[in-house]
């Protein structure tokens, strides 16, 4: 998430752990909030997960919005079945839901059990210590839950959704928890049935700089996971402290770039927005987004008797995400392709069906010094108006600069790309990615090139 998840809810998780990063939650809050006030600008950067990397040389069907035909699975979160009966009255039959186990699936999962109740697809997360699971304990019911998994839907199945502040709390190694991964993958496997995907569901406050944290270091290695999930929240949702109309290429961008900087298929287990003022306008904007974002699903928190600040109440919201749902349920799903082994190199992306084209990227100079930073740039080629946005991102799939330019004319166009105020916002020497994203409302375009900075 954008900030620390410990302060909403998340279903399984004790009231003690909780509890025990509420004050953290506060200042890191403030941390995220002015790290968003300066991604808030990215206006569409969101589209930058469709170029950080392609999937070499595995085929990825990218979703097209309201009227194309192939979409994103859209739904929300269920605690309980009589929760289950209300989000439906809501928002219509919904083609994915959300599912929480706080311990091992239960054995009635798939029959009578909340996972099963929908029948549709489902993300469904489930928890026990890694070192149960090396131990084998939980065999017998691992098992019994992927052998008795009904064909037909989607299952993006979860082991201890959003691991990070457990493993930093010592409650478990981080070696612990990836080889537990590889056990519980080959359990799923044994079952033979490709609905099944293995799904790694982080925080993306973790792709925020503040969180210190480096999310790669959770990822299994090899093909143990097929997707990533990420649960992405505006500034100030996840604790209701100041919450803010976050635009989705703020909280939603970063992790749809992260996706594609390893080569995964991704989507949204969790996201909401804690104010009923302006959520039906910010909801719309993020649906559209989410439409056109590549995602496989994405489900709204829903709220519960604890955090009802992000329950949709208000009609206007409950109309919105409705309508989303159903041109979801109309749609085709987007295909979960295979994962490449290991990430691939960053090409300049192939021209949209769009007909929107950003070609002869070229940096000048491609090697930056300490003289030559202020006056970098970089020009291309835009085959037609659009709103074009510069990210350059650093080897971990951070953005670390960006330059909007909305509105920019078809044509050759030149833009300095590292400006800074102060010397201490200049970029560290390495290696980085240079995106161009140009976007309007037909589709987008994009580019981009490898950077490279040396000390001074």
């Amino acid at each position: 998430m954008l900030q620390s998840s410990q302060g909403r809810h998340r279903a399984g998780q004790s009231r003690e752990t909780r509890d025990a990063h509420r004050a953290a939650d506060r200042a890191t809050a403030r941390i995220a909030a002015a790290w968003y006030r300066w991604f808030a600008v990215l206006g569409l950067v969101a589209l930058i997960g469709i170029v950080l990397a392609y999937r070499g040389n595995t085929p990825h069907a990218e979703p097209t919005a309201f009227n194309g035909t192939t979409v994103p699975l859209l739904g929300s979160s269920v605690l309980s079945l009589p929760n289950l009966a209300a989000d439906t009255a809501d928002f219509g039959r919904m083609p994915i839901v959300r599912v929480y186990y706080p311990g091992l699936p239960d054995p009635n999962a798939r029959t009578t059990g909340l996972a099963g109740a929908n029948h549709s697809a489902v993300i469904v997360s489930f928890k026990a210590l890694p070192t149960t699971i090396l131990s084998g304990a939980d065999d017998s019911a691992l098992r019994h839950f992927f052998d008795s998994a009904p064909s037909g839907h989607p299952i993006y199945y979860s082991y201890y959704h959003e691991p990070e502040d457990n493993i930093a709390a010592g409650q478990f190694k981080l070696a612990d928890y990836k080889a537990a991964w590889a056990r519980v993958v080959a359990i799923a496997d044994a079952a033979h049935k490709p609905e099944l995907h293995s799904t790694l569901i982080l925080m993306s406050w973790d792709l925020v700089r503040a969180s210190h944290r480096n999310w790669k270091d959770y990822l299994p290695a090899g093909k143990i996971i097929s997707t990533l999930g990420w649960d992405a929240y505006p500034v100030g949702s996840a604790t209701n402290v100041h919450p803010q109309l976050t635009p989705a290429s703020g909280f939603m961008g970063p992790a749809i770039a992260a996706s594609k900087s390893v080569g995964l298929p991704y989507g949204f287990p969790e996201f909401g927005l804690s104010i009923a003022h302006g959520r039906a306008a910010w909801l719309t904007s993020v649906g559209r987004y989410i439409m056109r974002s590549g995602a496989l699903f994405a489900s709204y928190f829903n709220g519960n008797d604890q955090y009802p600040t992000l329950q949709l109440t208000d009609a206007p919201s409950i109309a919105v995400w409705r309508g989303f749902v159903a041109r979801s349920r109309s749609g085709k799903p987007t295909p979960n392709p295979t994962p490449s082994a290991s990430p691939s190199p960053v090409p300049s992306t192939p021209p949209s069906a769009s007909g929107i084209h950003v070609a002869k990227l070229a940096l000048s100079p491609r090697t930056v010094g300490l003289s030559s930073e202020r006056s970098a740039s970089l020009t291309f080629n835009l085959s037609q108006q659009a709103n074009v946005t510069v990210c350059v991102l650093n080897g971990n799939g951070i953005v670390m600069r960006t330059v909007a330019r909305p509105g920019t004319r078809g044509g050759p166009d030149t833009i300095k790309y590292l400006v800074y105020e102060r010397l201490s916002h200049r970029l560290a020497a390495g290696h980085y990615t240079v995106l161009v994203v140009a976007s309007n409302a037909s589709g987008s375009g994009t580019a981009a090139t490898p950077l490279t900075i040396t000390l001074p």
